[in-house]
């Protein structure tokens, strides 16, 4: 390489290292598109580092926000060796979220052999260069209509605020379909859809006071926060939740009742000062592994 051509390649090199952009290089012939390249652009954007990303899939900015209708496009033009132009929402390394317009180009060799997927990320919202999403698309799931995870983690905070100021029992509700991944790999996604569509409706129908948050929380996982009474009425409620699930009838082979069911972990408390929400999401958490233990289509809850 001639001294002119170096001088023009670092040049090139600084000129990517310094772009405002995000500017993300990955491999498309190796298995899960490991990103092999980013700049501090995209450190900036997203907060994360070079070295946390590198060799991993750019999904990592979706957290677990994975049903936008703008990742299935980007997976289906990967898949073709294309590129594509999506805004969809990404999540800062710190959790909260951003509205990135992402701008992917494949790239191939002399031969006409893809190689690399080079993408430039921006930073819409913050730029003013798309229209503002509604409050409504901020915090309400595209599939069920529901609130999402940033959603019910906001309310939660709230409703919990109030309850120690109030003095005010509160319950939590931790909600799984059981064995989803079997009725994913038996009925394929379109199905898998429409059943976690199906039961977060009847979840959201079981809890329509102001003082009741239902949120899908991630995957085929709800939540559920609520003001009640007292652990015996929220067991019974939950309960009653589990036959209205299984009246669905949602066809389930893998499933022992022939039948989608669900698991629920809970807890009621009288918060005070200390009591958090991650304190009382561990514990409904764990009964609701406690319950998938014994057998699943169960209620388990601690008061």
């Amino acid at each position: 390489m001639n001294s002119s051509a170096k001088i023009y390649q670092d040049l090139l090199v600084r000129a990517v290292g310094e772009a405002s952009e995000g500017v993300i290089i990955a491999d498309a012939q190796q298995q899960d598109i490991p990103l092999i390249y980013v700049n501090e652009g995209f450190e900036r954007l997203t907060g994360y580092t070079s070295d946390e990303v590198i060799g991993r899939n750019y999904q990592i900015l979706f957290g677990i926000d994975t049903d936008q209708p703008e990742i299935v496009t980007i997976r289906a033009a990967v898949s073709r060796g294309e590129g594509c132009v999506v805004t969809l929402r990404n999540y800062h390394k710190n959790g909260s979220m951003f509205w990135g317009e992402l701008k992917i180009s494949a790239l191939h060799n002399a031969q006409g052999t893809l190689t690399h997927f080079i993408s430039i990320l921006n930073d819409k919202a913050d730029r003013g260069q798309t229209e503002q999403p509604t409050e409504a698309s901020i915090y309400t799931d595209p599939l069920i209509g529901i609130g999402n995870r940033r959603h019910f983690d906001e309310r939660f905070a709230n409703l919990l605020h109030v309850a120690q100021r109030i003095h005010s029992g509160i319950s939590v509700l931790m909600i799984d379909l059981d064995n989803f991944k079997l009725f994913n790999e038996r009925y394929g996604q379109a199905a898998g859809d429409e059943c976690l569509r199906l039961v977060g409706e009847c979840i959201a129908k079981k809890f329509v006071r102001t003082s009741d948050c239902v949120a899908r929380y991630g995957g085929e996982e709800f939540a559920v926060v609520s003001f009640s009474s007292g652990i015996e009425a929220l067991r019974l409620h939950a309960q009653k939740l589990c036959e209205q699930v299984r009246a669905l009838n949602i066809p389930h082979s893998d499933s022992p009742s022939g039948v989608v069911t669900i698991s629920i972990g809970g807890i009621h408390r009288l918060p005070n000062r200390d009591t958090t929400e991650e304190l009382l999401l561990d514990l409904a958490n764990q009964e609701l592994l406690a319950a998938k233990r014994s057998g699943r289509d169960r209620v388990h809850l601690i008061g």
